[in-house]
C-alpha cells in the first residue's frame, strides 16, 4: 500500500468515527430530549405516577395568565410562579423559610422540597421482571415507597389515621422529595388536628407546587362526610385562635382545595397580617385574586417590538460566566455552543450543580433542567458583564451580574 492509499484509508477511517460520534451525539440528545419531554409531562400532571386515584392539582395547576401578560416566552413555556419559586431554590436564588416548622416535629421542613431529580447518566440493563418494573418507575420514586403508599391510603380510607401516618412516614424514608407523599401527610395531620404540623407540610407543598383538587382529596377518604367533620373543626379552632398563622393558612388551603377562593382569600390576609411578608402567602393572595378580576385582565398588553440592539445572540452567551451571591456565595454558568448548560450554587462548603439545555429568544434565556422544568430570564450583554434577571422572579434575590471568565 503506497502512501497515497494509506492518507486515503486513514481519512476514511477518520470520516467513519466522526460519523459515528455524531450519531451517537445525537442519539444521546434525543434521548435526553425524550427523558425531558417526558418528566415535564409528569411534573405539569404533578404526580401521574401515583395511579388512578390522582385526577390532579388546582385548576390543574394553571391559573389566569394575568401575570405573564408582558412576557408571551414564559407564557408560551408554561411558566407559572410554582416553577419559578422552584427552580429559583434549585438555582440557589430563593430565599426560603417555613414559619410553621419547628425542631420538635416529625419531619424536617426546613428546606423545600426538592422536587428537582437529576438525570441518570445510565442505567443498567433490566435482567428480571423485578428489574424492569423498578426502572420505569420516575426518578425518586421506589417501589416500596409505592407499596408503603398504598397501605397508608387503604388506613386513612379506614380511618386509622394513626397507622396511615406511621406507614407513611416509611414510605417518605424512600421517597423524601415526593411532594404528592408530602401532601398527603399533611392531610394526615389535619385528620389529626395536629394543624401546626399539618400547616408546616402544606407550606413545603405549595412552596414547588399547587395542592391537590377536590376530586383528588375527597377520594382518600372511605366517607367524604369525615372531611366535612375535619374540616369544621378546623373552622372553629381557627375562630377560637384568631392569632394562630399556621391555622388560618391550613384553612385557607382546604379552601382552595374545596373551590372556595372567596374564602381562601380571606384566610390568606389574615396570614398576611401575622406573618407579614411571606412570598408564598403574597403570591396565593395573587392567585385567588384573578377569580374576582375582569376577563379583560386576563388578555395581554400589547408590547412594542423589541430594540434589535437589546436582542441577545446564543453566540453572546457562550462561555463560562461567574457571579456573587450574597453572604460570600457564589454562581457559576457555563452555556455551551451545543445548547447545553451547567450552573454551580457555592455557599460555604455547600455546593449544587444542575444541568440541562438552554435556548436564547430575543433577549430571554430559557434554562430546560433535565427534568424538563425551566428558568426563564431577562439578560443583557454589556461590557463583558450578563445581567440576568429571573422572570417572575423576587427582584431582591433573583438579579444577578456575571462576568465572563
Amino acid at each position: 500500500m503506497n502512501m497515497g492509499d494509506r492518507q486515503q484509508q486513514r481519512q476514511e477511517n477518520r470520516g467513519e468515527r466522526q460519523q459515528g460520534r455524531q450519531e451517537n451525539r445525537g442519539e444521546r440528545q434525543q434521548n435526553r430530549q425524550d427523558y425531558r419531554n417526558q418528566a415535564r409531562e409528569d411534573w405539569q400532571n404533578w404526580a401521574g405516577e401515583h395511579g388512578d386515584w390522582y385526577h390532579g392539582a388546582w385548576a390543574g395547576g394553571w391559573y389566569p395568565g394575568y401575570m405573564w401578560a408582558n412576557y408571551p416566552v414564559a407564557s408560551a413555556l408554561g411558566l407559572t410562579w410554582w416553577g419559578v419559586s422552584r427552580l429559583s431554590y434549585a438555582f440557589g436564588m430563593g430565599d426560603y423559610g417555613n414559619p410553621y416548622y419547628d425542631d420538635g416535629g416529625g419531619y424536617d421542613y426546613s428546606q423545600p422540597i426538592a422536587a428537582y431529580e437529576p438525570m441518570p447518566e445510565s442505567q443498567p440493563a433490566a435482567t428480571t421482571d423485578a428489574a424492569a418494573t423498578a426502572a420505569a418507575l420516575p426518578p425518586g420514586v421506589s417501589q416500596e415507597g409505592m407499596a408503603l403508599f398504598d397501605q397508608s391510603r387503604a388506613a386513612f380510607a379506614a380511618a386509622n389515621y394513626q397507622q396511615a401516618l406511621d406507614l407513611c412516614n416509611q414510605a417518605l424514608k424512600t421517597m423524601p422529595n415526593d411532594a404528592v407523599l408530602h401532601e398527603f401527610r399533611s392531610l394526615i395531620l389535619f385528620a389529626l388536628k395536629n394543624y401546626k404540623e399539618a400547616a408546616a407540610a402544606a407550606y413545603a407543598v405549595l412552596s414547588a407546587g399547587p395542592g391537590w383538587d377536590w376530586t383528588t382529596l375527597s377520594g382518600l377518604y372511605g366517607n367524604v362526610a369525615d372531611y366535612t367533620t375535619q374540616l369544621r373543626a378546623l373552622e372553629t379552632f381557627t375562630k377560637s385562635n384568631p392569632k394562630s398563622s399556621e391555622a388560618h393558612f391550613l384553612l385557607a388551603y382546604h379552601y382552595l382545595t374545596t373551590g372556595h377562593a372567596d374564602a381562601a382569600r380571606k384566610q390568606l390576609a389574615e396570614v398576611d397580617k401575622l406573618t407579614p411578608n411571606d412570598r408564598l402567602v403574597r403570591q396565593l393572595l395573587g392567585l385567588t385574586a384573578t377569580s374576582a378580576a375582569s376577563e379583560d385582565t386576563t388578555k395581554p398588553t400589547p408590547q412594542p417590538p423589541i430594540d434589535p440592539d437589546k436582542m441577545v445572540k446564543t453566540e453572546q452567551l457562550v462561555g463560562t460566566w461567574t457571579a456573587p451571591g450574597s453572604g460570600g456565595a457564589k454562581f457559576e454558568m457555563n452555556l455551551d455552543k451545543d445548547g447545553s448548560f451547567t450552573w454551580k450554587y457555592t455557599s460555604g462548603k455547600k455546593s449544587d450543580q444542575i444541568k440541562g439545555i438552554f435556548a436564547v429568544e430575543q433577549n430571554n434565556l430559557a434554562l430546560q433542567v433535565d427534568d424538563g422544568t425551566v428558568l426563564l430570564a431577562e439578560v443583557a450583554v454589556a461590557g463583558g458583564q450578563l445581567r440576568f434577571k429571573v422572570i417572575g422572579g423576587e427582584s431582591d434575590n433573583t438579579n444577578l451580574t456575571f462576568k465572563k471568565i
